[in-house]
């Protein structure tokens, strides 16, 4: 997969993350209108709030795939691209996030595993 095939891919993701926001909104009115239920639109919002960490976290790798591969032009890249680096980490979005959540996925796997041959 090639840098533009990610860059189609991410566009994409915000497509459908646009479309998604708009729906909220329309679920947003429907609760207000009686029609839908509070549960109904947390289950709404949680979606909107996975597409959203797949969105950020292609763009993270779109950061990282962009990065430059000489050590002499990294730190060039990382101050121009500042406010994009803290607002990964501010979502969550960023490679030690990422890793983090994954280390306690497989922690939690591991534990239920470890209950479940105990029996």
């Amino acid at each position: 997969m090639a840098v533009r095939d990610v860059r189609e891919y991410y566009w994409k993701l915000l497509a459908q993350q646009e479309e998604m926001q708009n729906d909220l909104e329309d679920f947003t009115e429907a609760l207000q209108n009686g029609y839908i239920t509070e549960e109904k639109l947390e289950d709404v919002k949680l979606e909107v709030n996975r597409l959203k960490e797949n969105v950020d976290r292609v763009a993270f790798v779109l950061y990282l795939l962009e990065k430059p591969n000489r050590h002499s032009k990294q730190p060039k890249y990382n101050k121009a691209n500042k406010k994009l680096l803290d607002e990964f980490k501010n979502r969550v979005a960023d490679d030690e996030a990422v890793f983090e959540e994954n280390k306690s996925a497989l922690d939690h796997i591991r534990a239920e595993l470890k209950e479940l041959t105990k029996k």
